[in-house]
């Protein structure tokens, strides 16, 4: 074998001993993401979560399958006596039928019979009217939230672990020092539905809303 023969032959081995190093690696991390605790430490730059939160209101961030599992934490707020009442994203969007009823729920009504049988009057939550939506959800909600009361002595916005970062972000920049912003994260971050769903869109969305909120 002449030189240039074993420089092409060395030459493709490196290449196959790369390849197959890659194709192994890509193995492993796919083995491993498939664990929900290891989900959870890559999900760790994304959360914040202030466990001592206490305010005048909770708000509920809307939308999304973790949402049930947001409420369910702000019960607890409710009930631990941190907080003295819940805002909640009026969404009148058909929900599902209520056979008691005789007719479709909106989201909202599906919501306030959650927090009913998790205890929470009626009286201590409160619908927040939707104004015109815009690609930065999490922002409007802020933003319909300012818009009905500026005077609040605190908010503990409760949502997801890899929303936590983001949601705080946007609160903070739509009530600048007016009034004192905590987040509450709903579960913890190997526990929580949206620990399931592709992790790298919260990331992207995060420097989208950092450049743009």
């Amino acid at each position: 074998m002449d030189t240039n023969d074993m420089t092409l032959s060395n030459h493709a081995n490196r290449w196959r001993r790369r390849f197959w190093a890659m194709g192994a690696v890509f193995v492993v991390t796919m083995i491993a993401l498939s664990f929900a605790s290891v989900r959870g430490l890559v999900m760790q730059p994304l959360v914040v979560h202030h466990s001592d939160a206490r305010g005048e209101i909770a708000y509920v961030m809307a939308d999304g399958p973790a949402y049930w599992e947001r409420l369910f934490a702000a019960s607890d707020l409710y009930h631990f006596g941190r907080i003295k009442s819940i805002y909640l994203l009026e969404e009148r969007q058909s929900s599902s039928h209520n056979f008691e009823r005789g007719t479709n729920d909106t989201r909202l009504q599906r919501a306030i019979d959650y927090l009913d049988m998790r205890g929470v009057p009626a009286s201590a939550i409160v619908p927040v009217p939707m104004g015109e939506p815009s690609w930065l959800s999490s922002r409007d909600e802020a933003k319909w939230l300012a818009q009905m009361n500026q005077s609040l002595e605190g908010i503990v916005v409760v949502t997801s672990p890899p929303h936590t970062r983001r949601s705080l972000l946007c609160f903070r920049r739509v009530f600048s020092d007016q009034t004192p912003i905590a987040v509450y994260s709903a579960t913890s971050p190997d526990s929580s539905v949206e620990t399931h769903l592709p992790l790298w869109i919260e990331y992207v969305k995060l420097v989208a809303y950092w450049i743009a909120a």
